[in-house]
This record gives structure tokens, C-alpha cells and sequence, in this order.
């Protein structure tokens, strides 16, 4: 048995090849904490089969757009790396990266966890704030998973972090500094957007908190700032169903026709660049903005290994482990 502790950062995965695009989205769409459906145990992989061969044409554009593939699992990497040597001051510890949709499968990594005889895991979604279609799918998967091994470690779980100080402090300087960089950089002068990813409105309604705890992070950094114009807005909608608005597409028009010269958008409900930041934010909305008159247009690159994102993140790991 290992006397080291086991940090787990959970996070979506990403197609780590124009090929792996189809796939991947299967296991996002035969996800049952996401879509339910009756009978799922017959109905799941039919429906998540339908959906992925319908959509893989659309979403491999997007990877294609930012080389290829996912930067999600090396982004992921370096915060790991990161994460242990920044515990490696207190006692003994090692940092997997566990991916919900794609390598490494959570099934892979309690699979070497329990190789490695790990008595103590500590389970931290890359998430800051909760949803059960995020954080909450990546635990019930990987509990699943332990309890298919026979694997009976001692967990704890963090659910959300978004409350930390240097969390919430290294979005406030990533933010002050990407203003300089407009032609602009007075605050009185930009448009500032918090984008985060939506959420079908029923799963909030259901009691879902992921709009909660967004609309806090949001409040908490637009009180840091103290700046004139800030929005909150939501990307990533798909399908018929209503979402969280408004839309951040809607917000970029508006913000347009109000006569803006200068936007400036930060992905609030992300900590690592990937195609949601690079390819939806950075290059289909800003040919919006563009066709919209909008002069200068720019996004907030996500905190990544930023070292107060790292020093966030240590501070969840031994406050779990205190509390």
C-alpha cells in the first residue's frame, strides 16, 4: 500500500486527433448523468451513436481550426505537474489527471490507482463551480468505476472551489492585463463579457446550482474590478431547449449596435484553454463581433498553470484534508 496521497484533477477530455472527434462525442452523449432516457440501458448508446455521427462533421471543424486536435489533456498536464511540485512542500503527494470523455478514461486511472495501492485519493474537478452535468458526472463515474475494481480507498471529494481568493484573484489580473493590450485599455472604454458555458434551463430548475455559483463568481470579480461595463453570458447552446441566457452571441450584437469599440470576453466557467475558449470565443465570435462593427476584440486566455490558479488549487487539496 502507498503512504502518498493520490490528488485526482477531473476534467472533459478532448479528441486528441481529428479521427478521435466521433468517439468522443459518443461517450459524451452515452453520458446517463447527462441525458436520460428511458429504458436507457437499450436507448443510451443508440441515441449517443445518432447524435455523434450527426454532429462529429460540424465539431471536427472546430478542432481542425485550432491544429488538429484538443489542447485540453497537455493544458490538464501542465497544472498537474504543476499541482505536485507546489505540494511536494508539504508532504507526499501524486497528481493524475482523470478525463470524463476521453484518454485518460476514468476506468484507466482507477485501474492504476489501485495498481499503485493508493489508500487516500483526493477527487478535484478542474470545475470550479458545480454542475452535476460536470463535476458531478465525473464523480459518480469514477465511484462506478472504483466500485466495479472492488477498489475501496479512502476519498474526498472537493465540489466547488470558485470562492477562492486566488482563484478569484488570478482571473482579476489575467483580465487587467489583457486590457492592456486593447487600443484603449481605460475600463470606461471596454465592454468586458464573463462567458460562461451554458445549461439547458430545465437542469437548473431541477435544482441544478451551476448557475448559482457562476453568477457568484461573477459578482465577486466584477466587485475586484470595480469596472463600468461588465456582462454576464452564456455559449455553447445546442439543440431546441432553453438555455441560460442571455446568449453570449446575443450580448456581442447588442454590445455592437450600442455602439462599442472594444470587447473584451473572459471564459468564467473554465481554468484551461480548449476548442470552447480558442475556437468559439476566439475565432466564431470574434468574426461576429467583426461583421458587427465591432474595432477591436479580444479574449481573456483561461488561467491555465497560472501559479495563483496553482496555489488555489493546493489550498483546496490540504483544506480538504483538514476539514
Amino acid at each position: 500500500m502507498s503512504e502518498r496521497t493520490a490528488v485526482i484533477l477531473f476534467n472533459l477530455g478532448g479528441p486528441d486527433s481529428l479521427d478521435s472527434v466521433r468517439p468522443f462525442l459518443f461517450n459524451l452523449f452515452a453520458d446517463p448523468d447527462i441525458f436520460k432516457f428511458p429504458l436507457g440501458f437499450v436507448t443510451q448508446k443508440l441515441f449517443a451513436y445518432v447524435i455523434s455521427r450527426r454532429r462529429a462533421a460540424e465539431a471536427r471543424k472546430g478542432y481542425a481550426a485550432i491544429g488538429g486536435k484538443s489542447p485540453l489533456l497537455e493544458n490538464t498536464r501542465a497544472q498537474a505537474i504543476a499541482l505536485q511540485l507546489a505540494l511536494a512542500e508539504e508532504g507526499a503527494y501524486d497528481v493524475y489527471v482523470c478525463m470524463r470523455y476521453w484518454h485518460p478514461l476514468t476506468k484507466e486511472v482507477v485501474t492504476e490507482l489501485k495498481q499503485r495501492s493508493y489508500e487516500q485519493l483526493v477527487l478535484l474537478p478542474l470545475y470550479p463551480q458545480y454542475s452535476l452535468t460536470t463535476s458531478g458526472s465525473s464523480y459518480n463515474e469514477f465511484m462506478r468505476e472504483c466500485a466495479r475494481q472492488r477498489y475501496r480507498p479512502e476519498t474526498v471529494y472537493i465540489e466547488h472551489w470558485y470562492e477562492s481568493d486566488a482563484y478569484q484573484r488570478a482571473i482579476v489580473e489575467a483580465i487587467e492585463n489583457e486590457a492592456k493590450k486593447l487600443p484603449d485599455p481605460d475600463p470606461a472604454m471596454i465592454e468586458l463579457l464573463f462567458s460562461a458555458h451554458g445549461l439547458p434551463q430545465k437542469i437548473v430548475d431541477a435544482g441544478d446550482p451551476y448557475a448559482e455559483h457562476i453568477v457568484a463568481t461573477y459578482e465577486a470579480i466584477a466587485d475586484a474590478l470595480d469596472w463600468p461595463n461588465t456582462s454576464l453570458c452564456f455559449q455553447s447552446r445546442v439543440g431546441p431547449l432553453k438555455w441560460l441566457k442571455p446568449y453570449t452571441e446575443d450580448v456581442i450584437k447588442a454590445k455592437a449596435q450600442a455602439g462599442t469599440g472594444q470587447i473584451l470576453v473572459y471564459p468564467i466557467a473554465f481554468v484551461s484553454d480548449h476548442v470552447e475558449t480558442l475556437y468559439e470565443l476566439g475565432i466564431q465570435y470574434a468574426e461576429l463581433a467583426k461583421q458587427q462593427g465591432v474595432a477591436h476584440y479580444r479574449v481573456v486566455p483561461a488561467l491555465n498553470d497560472n501559479p495563483l490558479l496553482i496555489a488555489a488549487l493546493k489550498g483546496c487539496v490540504l483544506g480538504a484534508l483538514r476539514d
